[in-house]
């Protein structure tokens, strides 16, 4: 009987050490493209000396320094993007991730998730969505999830910083 609940607890300890969420399971999937940016880069990027009389320059080394991580998935494979979809909204279910905007434009659905930040105006988790997977002639999938304390009107910016997949939708969504 000690060997049993000694064999649950040591079980039920270690399963966070094996679990990986579905933004972790993209990068496994077959002709998956990812990106990952940790807040260590996002640190580095934001101590670069650079004259911040530009407000903004001043506006892009804020949010830097509000990024915890950022994550960027994309596939031609259509099985691969079918699979990257259902992951993400799945995780945005799971996580009560709310639905920002949504765009329908010919083959692509294009939708941001949003988690409530600090305050009013940030959110804690920005999830975007590009489904094309309904294009036969070249279907195709983006999924980007950033993590911190988000300023909504300033994430094109960092976008653009990175050169992210995805960046005309991400402009159109957060104009000022």
């Amino acid at each position: 009987m000690k060997n049993l609940i000694l064999t649950l607890v040591i079980a039920v300890m270690a399963t966070p050490l094996f679990a990986q969420d579905a933004f972790e399971k993209m990068g496994n999937l077959k002709n998956t493209s990812e990106t990952v940016v940790t807040k260590d880069a996002f640190e580095l990027l934001a101590e670069i000396n650079i004259d911040i009389e530009d407000d903004g320059v001043k506006a892009g080394k804020g949010l830097l320094d509000s990024l915890k991580d950022a994550r960027f998935y994309s596939t031609s494979n259509t099985e691969s993007a079918k699979k990257m979809i259902a992951m993400a909204n799945s995780y945005i279910q799971k996580n009560g991730l709310v639905k920002l905007m949504s765009v329908k434009e010919d083959d692509q659905d294009f939708a941001f998730y949003v988690k409530k930040g600090s305050n009013s105006k940030k959110v804690s988790t920005l999830v975007m969505v590009i489904d094309e997977t309904m294009n036969v002639g070249n279907p195709e999938a983006l999924v980007m999830k950033i993590s911190g304390d988000i300023d909504l009107g300033q994430i094109s910016k960092i976008t653009k910083m990175i050169n992210v997949p995805g960046q005309k939708q991400i402009e159109k969504a957060t104009k000022e």
